[in-house]
């Protein structure tokens, strides 16, 4: 396509931006009105309008525009709002994509009074409303794409029966646990699902088994507790799961067995303290793993195959943990790890093929590392993966010459490197980057007295050796 094509092509564009009309007909014609029209005021405050209606019961309701964006809020029995509905000017505010209804149970007397027409998207919130949400106050909304529940002490299971073109579905701040036939009738659609701030420490049993196609789930803030080796059973398509800031202490071995599309997992905020062998054997697609903030501590024979299956693996997030030691990454991808603020004091290498190159990034910061061994500074060296190691309570002497040679080598590898130090004859604090072998490693006079004996007798003997050998020679 020719320069010309292409910018004719962006002219277009930008002219069909600036002529597109806003298909809501609020204005500051409809703002006067409001305000011709008994217990009602209209405020204009920038790009934002305000609209409150009031009887003498000093009931009030707060319409807030912001283009496409309006928010109606009640407060009140069944009867105020409709008494303050049939109050209401017949207008035309035209179609909105964005609605929040907060506390305005039954509302569809207010939609038709104000001429607004539903597109895709609905928030509804109890507010302080006592009235409990039924099928049959939801008629209207059936046709919804997307869809958001929050703050009802309880729901029935039948609410969504009709909501069959349901993309998206956010449940938020339940009081009371979610019926666990609620999501069913939804299932054939729905792809992305928000489950959080809710008050239950356990799922219904078989909740998500009608969802196929969802592929994004978030259960975060709830309190859950446990999971079921077949809460996720029949997630076949899910991509992201957010598990995050509950109170979880175990996960099942086969928790996450069906999930083989899973990209993304957060278990972060937990209490988990042991992970089974086998708990991300299937999730082969996975590349992004956090699980911080828990009390995680792995078996010693057991820390190099916890991981095992995460063939693709490209983030680890194990910070803020109780791990005492930390197998490096084998049988993955490129991977970025954070083991940061553990305890752990060894680097363990797999046993078998050393493969340094899965390594990507390690930050050990904050740890009780005092050395390492040559296996595992063999594969840090070979890694070439960027590293982050200070504050850990490294020592420097005769053990960790090695260890100081491979900083200064790859020093432009070590991304704290000013703030690494060693102690230094047992106590003394020393910058890595200002010493050196010599400063790590003398010998006293008594030593080089022992070096110089063993080095004597070794000299002798090679010498006895040599004359035995030439005398056998000659005797010959």
């Amino acid at each position: 396509m020719s320069e010309f094509i292409k910018n004719i092509l962006l002219f277009l564009y930008i002219l069909t931006i600036f002529w597109h009309t806003n298909d809501c007909e609020f204005t500051a014609d409809t703002c006067r009105q409001l305000n011709s029209t008994e217990n009602v005021t209209c405020f204009e405050l920038y790009a934002r309008t305000t609209i409150a209606f009031a009887n003498e019961e000093h009931f009030k309701i707060y319409v807030s525009s912001d283009y496409q964006t309006f928010t109606i809020t009640c407060s009140g029995s069944k009867d105020d709002v409709l008494n303050i509905s049939y109050s209401l000017p017949n207008i035309t505010l035209g179609q909105l994509d964005d609605i929040v209804i907060d506390g305005c149970i039954p509302f569809e007397y207010i939609f038709e009074q104000l001429g607004i027409i539903i597109n895709a998207t609905l928030k509804l919130q109890r507010g302080v409303t006592d009235t409990p949400l039924e099928r049959s106050q939801l008629a209207s909304l059936t046709a919804l794409s997307s869809f958001v529940l929050s703050g009802f002490e309880s729901i029935n299971e039948d609410v969504l029966a009709d909501f069959e073109n349901l993309e998206t579905l956010e449940l938020t701040r339940f009081e009371a646990p979610i019926p666990a036939g609620l999501l069913a009738p939804i299932g054939e659609n729905l792809t992305k699902l928000q489950m959080r701030e809710n008050r239950m420490n356990m799922l219904s049993a078989g909740i998500f088994d009608q969802l196929k196609r969802l592929e994004r789930l978030d259960l975060s803030f709830n309190g859950l507790t446990t999971l079921t080796s077949s809460t996720f059973k029949q997630l076949y398509n899910l991509t992201d799961l957010d598990l995050s800031n509950n109170q979880i202490t175990h996960l099942p071995a086969k928790a996450f067995e069906s999930l083989h599309k899973l990209t993304t997992l957060y278990l972060s905020n937990n209490r988990l303290t042991q992970l089974e062998l086998s708990t991300f054997a299937t999730l082969s697609k996975l590349q992004h793993l956090q699980i911080e903030n828990n009390a995680l501590d792995f078996v010693a024979n057991q820390a190099c195959r916890i991981f095992d299956g995460l063939t693709n693996l490209e983030y680890l997030e194990l910070s803020n943990n109780l791990l005492s030691a930390f197998c490096l990454p084998h049988n993955m991808g490129a991977v970025r790890v954070n083991v940061a603020h553990n305890q752990i004091s060894a680097l363990l290498v797999q046993t078998g093929e050393i493969q340094p190159g899965q390594l990507s990034s390690l930050n050990v910061r904050n740890n009780r590392l005092q050395y390492l061994n040559n296996v595992a500074l063999q594969y840090l060296h070979d890694s070439q993966a960027e590293l982050s190691l200070a504050h850990n309570p490294w020592k420097c002497d005769c053990e960790s010459v090695l260890w100081l040679n491979f900083v200064k080598l790859n020093h432009k590898r070590v991304a704290d490197l000013h703030e690494l130090s060693c102690a230094v004859d047992g106590s003394t604090m020393g910058k890595v980057v200002q010493l050196t072998s010599n400063d790590v490693c003398k010998l006293s006079g008594k030593e080089i007295y022992y070096l110089a004996a063993i080095a004597a007798v070794t000299l002798l003997a090679v010498v006895a050796l040599i004359a035995a050998f030439l005398f056998w020679r000659a005797a010959k």
